[in-house]
């Protein structure tokens, strides 16, 4: 049985809807961060947040020294994150 194919114009609008701008140069380390870090927090019932200690331990780990703005940055991501639902 074969795939069922889109037409390639609604393809097109597909892809176009999905489309993106590049991620600033300015803000990768802190999207790479929270990246990392978010996939090594802890569940149980409920999604924690990443903590003080987990950024520390990511700093001091990787040698990547994050500027306050970069952790602020990965806070407002991680708040986002937790309101997903």
């Amino acid at each position: 049985m074969s795939r069922p194919t889109l037409r390639s114009d609604k393809r097109a609008e597909y892809e176009a809807e999905l489309s993106v701008p590049p991620l600033p140069a300015e803000l990768e380390r802190a999207w790479h961060g929270f990246c990392r870090l978010s996939a090594r927090r802890r569940v149980g019932l409920a999604i924690e947040p990443i903590g003080w200690a987990d950024l520390d331990a990511f700093m001091r780990l990787t040698g990547i020294r994050l500027s306050p703005f970069e952790i602020e940055l990965i806070e407002m991501l991680d708040d986002l994150y937790r309101k997903k639902d």
